[in-house]
């Protein structure tokens, strides 16, 4: 009897080494950005573009708060990318264009994170691997047209995510790499409010 328990016990302990389960983190998750008022970090973009083999990387913050997001790249040259109201502008400084849309209702969420949740629920999760507490994730949707996989790391302990990417139908991949996160903390409204150079044009799409 003394056997078995040991062996219970070493089997528990080997569960909770090994790291939580998909279902454990998602609730983590769920439960960190549910708790937000805002989000801000330093965010490097990386993006792979299949069809002509060629990739393309910026650096820069994020801001978001619910209902708007703002992402100003510094490198390697700069660019604004602002998400308020279901309308989406994209600043180009080298062109000294204005990219102005409304969001299309299949692109919906704002923050990258927001597109993790989003498939969660309708793909296949697994766990590649766990280390130093931070657990990495991959999602393989059902049958959706435009995304064909996921992949995000995601600390066990806040449920907080590092880095997210995600692949297209057309091999297209794009990654979020987030550092120096702070939530809940003020942003500046400076962040929200941008006067475009004079003589930029915008073109509405």
């Amino acid at each position: 009897m003394k056997k078995i328990s040991i062996i219970i016990c070493a089997l528990l302990l080997y569960g909770s080494l090994a790291g939580l389960s998909t279902d454990a983190l998602y609730s983590k998750m769920q439960k960190a950005y549910g708790s937000f008022s805002s989000f801000q970090a330093n965010v490097k973009q990386d993006n792979h573009f299949a069809q002509i083999n060629k990739s393309l990387s910026y650096s820069g913050k994020i801001y978001f708060n619910k209902g708007r997001m703002v992402i100003r790249y510094d490198k390697p040259a700069f660019q604004r990318l602002q998400i308020s109201g279901g309308q989406v502008e994209l600043y180009d400084a080298g062109s000294k264009t204005v990219f102005r849309s409304r969001m299309r209702p299949e692109f919906g969420k704002m923050n990258p994170v927001e597109i993790l949740q989003l498939y969660w629920g309708k793909s296949k999760v697994s766990l590649s691997g766990e280390k130093n507490g931070i657990s990495t994730v991959n999602l393989k949707p059902n049958g959706d047209p435009l995304i064909v996989s996921l992949s995000a790391r995601i600390n066990n302990r806040t449920g907080i995510v590092d880095y997210l990417s995600y692949t297209d139908a057309n091999g297209n991949k794009v990654g979020y790499s987030f550092s120096g996160i702070k939530t809940n903390a003020a942003i500046p409204a400076s962040v929200w409010k941008y006067t475009y150079p004079k003589g930029t044009q915008v073109v509405e799409q």
